[in-house]
């Protein structure tokens, strides 16, 4: 029994989970060729309708209780999935057997038993603003209120000097091109160096400490766009594709 939370990305629209073991794919896969390959259990493809990131949630031998909020859909079938490596690989599927995986790495493979897997598919359907907010509401409770005021304002600070130090910088190759005067160059370059000061300085008082922090419990909070149960199972069984827009499945 396992669970992996994965952040998966894609270029082509289209997420999903694999076995690692297939042989890499001599040409590249069209649409048709990563459905085929579906409807065989090689992989289980989600259409996503958009590229970007897609929070995958994965249990192995492991049961999903939906919780009350945010709403999840389960859909009313299963896929079949034969990993026979051991080893699945879940993310973007421009990656799915490629010679030269461009968005998968090592972080987003699991370890499994060799076995077909039966996999119930559940989709969150809380408009992403509002999962949005609702984590920060909770990793915000990571922090006591003074901890909160501070990383908050030291943040800001951070921001603001960056932006600053970026200007300077920018003035001092400006000087630099234009041939400006020497007294501008100097004034730019103290400026960039006062502010590269202040920025250290607040980080030395501890707002990396509450950063991670506050991270840490902000990934916790974030509920997944996707989750995968997956239990082993007598094979083959029929894999399939499914669309995430409307929620259909081959």
């Amino acid at each position: 029994m396992a669970q992996h939370r994965i952040h998966a990305g894609t270029d082509i629209a289209c997420v999903g989970i694999w076995d690692a073991g297939l042989p890499p794919s001599e040409r590249p896969l069209s649409d048709k060729m990563l459905d085929a390959s579906a409807a065989r259990g090689e992989l289980l493809a989600i259409h996503t309708s958009a590229d970007g990131g897609y929070l995958l949630q994965v249990h192995v031998d492991e049961p999903f209780v939906p919780p009350a909020s945010p709403p999840f859909e389960t859909l009313g079938r299963e896929f079949g999935l034969h990993l026979g490596s051991g080893s699945a690989l879940a993310g973007g599927c421009e990656d799915f057997r490629s010679p030269r995986p461009q968005i998968t790495s090592a972080d987003d493979r699991l370890q499994v038993e060799p076995s077909w897997y039966r996999v119930r598919v559940h989709l969150n359907r809380m408009e992403s603003d509002e999962d949005e907010q609702r984590s920060h509401e909770e990793a915000a409770r990571a922090l006591t209120e003074e901890e909160l005021a501070r990383y908050r304002s030291q943040g800001k600070a951070l921001r603001t000097n960056a932006l600053i130090t970026g200007a300077a910088v920018a003035t001092v190759v400006a000087t630099v091109l234009l041939r400006g005067g020497l007294v501008l160059g100097v004034l730019a370059a103290l400026i960039a160096a006062a502010t590269g000061w202040r920025r250290l300085r607040v980080k030395r008082e501890g707002y990396d400490a509450l950063h991670v922090r506050y991270q840490r419990a902000l990934d916790a909070a974030t509920p997944p766009d996707i989750v995968l149960e997956l239990y082993r199972a007598e094979g083959p069984l029929p894999g399939g594709t499914v669309a995430l827009d409307d929620a259909t499945f081959t």
